[in-house]
């Protein structure tokens, strides 16, 4: 009896070491496809930074008559695009046009009176402070005369630039002094776009350089813009100002306040240190960890190896700083259902 117990389990034991070995067997001939990929220097792959700006207006001018009078017409609005050189209000010229007549009828005498008395100098039949007198009168009455007749023309008040009209600061039958604002313009046609960057980024950064804006809630085109002033001095958030100019692409929809993203191409120093990146599904984590499957080409095996992540990069990558060599190759999608040692078949 005690023997037939015993082979009764030696028996067992039999089969189920046969079992194993068969499971271990076909877990080796079970080949998984797995797709493989290079880890590369940050440069070379992702080497852009994006930053948070403002638009604002290239050009801002409060417009204003060189002479004082009562507002007689308004021939624009808030909100109106103007041409440069297009009338856009009129003071009551009724003042200026008498005042031009009386400098001009006192001109016309004292120029006939001069041209005379000329004559009698040349002649030698006239003193020469006598002349000289006249040759005064003469000047100051054209002076009067032409002051007169640009004051008629400063009457009108034309927009100095061609742009939008952005406030409207008196309205008719108001009198005005000489400078006082009647309009303030703004021109868009040229936009200024101003962002701020940390101490790691703003000695990159240079005058002309090159960049592109996506406008927020436009149509998410990349616009060129270069850069034309960066700050020497970080303000209150500890930034440097930089700012940009763009041609405006839509002077109806893109205006001034709105909001943007400003991206920055090749922004590396030669002492920089280029970390390697590699896709985020490629990443995945074991008690906190982060590890990746290393493919060897040789064996055709994976095998975990851990590492240290820094920060996320555009694109769907993310930075490695610890862990891995450039140009090893990675198992980049499916990393949670391999084991270590597995045997597998790369897809590039």
């Amino acid at each position: 009896m005690k023997i037939s117990l015993l082979t009764m389990a030696v028996t067992a034991l039999l089969f189920l070491n046969a079992g194993c070995s068969t499971n271990e067997t076909e877990q080796k001939k079970e080949l998984r496809y797995v797709k493989v990929t290079e880890a590369v220097a940050a440069t070379t792959t992702v080497n852009e930074k994006q930053f948070n700006a403002t638009i604002e207006e290239n050009r801002q001018s409060s417009v204003a008559f060189r002479v004082g009078g009562t507002v007689e017409s308004i021939y624009v609005d808030e909100g109106v695009f103007v041409e440069r050189g297009e009338l856009i209000a009129q003071l009551d010229q009724r003042d200026f046009k008498t005042n031009l007549l009386a400098a001009e009828a006192q001109y016309q005498q004292a120029k006939g009176e001069f041209e005379r008395y000329s004559e009698l100098y040349k002649q030698n039949k006239l003193p020469a402070n006598t002349y000289a007198k006249m040759e005064a009168a003469f000047l100051s009455a054209k002076s009067n005369w032409e002051s007169a007749r640009n004051a008629l023309t400063d009457a009108q008040l034309k927009a100095p630039f061609s742009g939008f009209v952005f406030q409207k600061l008196v309205n008719n039958h108001e009198a005005v002094a000489p400078g006082q604002p009647v309009f303030i313009l703004i021109d868009t046609n040229i936009l200024e776009v101003r962002f701020g960057v940390p101490e790691s980024v703003v000695n990159l950064l240079g005058r002309g350089q090159k960049v592109e804006v996506v406008v927020n809630h436009h149509s998410g085109t990349r616009i060129p813009a270069i850069i034309q002033s960066v700050s020497h001095k970080a303000g209150d958030d500890h930034l440097f100002g930089v700012r940009l100019e763009m041609q405006n692409p839509d002077q109806g929809k893109v205006k001034p306040g709105m909001t943007a993203k400003v991206f920055i191409h090749n922004l590396s120093s030669a002492n920089e240190d280029r970390h390697l990146v590699i896709p985020t599904e490629s990443v995945f984590y074991s008690d906190e960890q982060a590890n990746v499957w290393i493919y060897n080409s040789h064996e055709n095996k994976v095998s975990r190896r851990n590492i240290t992540t820094g920060e996320l990069k555009g694109k769907g990558m993310i930075e490695v700083t610890n862990g891995l060599d450039p140009n090893e190759m990675i198992v980049t999608a499916g990393v949670h259902s391999l084991m270590e040692g597995q045997e597998v078949k790369p897809l590039f």
